[in-house]
């Protein structure tokens, strides 16, 4: 009798390992792990869709911006629905998004961001796509980085950026100033808690 994929993934903690030892093909073992939830984030980089990936690595590179911040993903919940980061007394929800083209007028040459804020964290950090790429791993390369609090927000849907947009000029910071906004804002959400 086989295993089941998503308790030898638990054991070793190793796709590859996981798929050799349940003998399921790699593409049916991937869909019953993302489905259970239980992918760390190099699997979401390694073997996600391409916005799986590119979230994965967003969430990379704000830990490696933010290396305090602890990764609710690893420590408490694997694909934790409501916040990736607490940092202080905070939670942080880490997205991206890349460049799009306006579907609407396929003439325009109007250029957008997107970005699903389900309205549970304290704060997003969005990742932007500095610009078009069809490199996926150029994508994260300077990108525009918006720092929101949830309160701003108020939205359970998709939420769309412009360069022109409020979000986009009022609340973009600098990858340097990242830290620094961050323990303001805790200090300042402290003061009023």
């Amino acid at each position: 009798m086989k295993r089941d994929i998503v308790e030898i993934y638990k054991e070793c903690g190793n796709f590859h390992q996981a798929v050799k030892e349940s003998g399921l093909p790699a593409l049916v073992a991937h869909v019953k792990l993302l489905s259970s939830g239980v992918l760390k984030i190099q699997d979401k980089i390694k073997y996600g869709s391409e916005s799986a990936k590119l979230g994965g690595k967003a969430e990379e590179l704000f830990q490696k911006l933010v290396p305090e911040a602890v990764d609710a993903n690893k420590y408490w919940q694997q694909n934790n629905p409501k916040y990736d980061f607490m940092y202080k007394n905070m939670t942080i929800d880490v997205k991206f998004s890349s460049y799009l083209k306006s579907r609407k007028n396929e003439n325009s040459n109007a250029r957008y961001w997107a970005a699903r804020c389900n309205g549970s964290a304290n704060l997003y950090v969005i990742f932007l796509e500095n610009e078009k790429n069809t490199d996926e791993d150029k994508k994260l390369e300077n990108p525009y980085i918006l720092l929101i609090p949830n309160g701003f927000l108020n939205t359970r849907q998709k939420k769309h950026f412009t360069k022109g947009s409020v979000f986009f000029t009022d609340f973009q910071v600098k990858k340097d100033e990242l830290n620094t906004m961050l323990d303001e804002y805790a200090g300042a959400l402290g003061e009023v808690l």
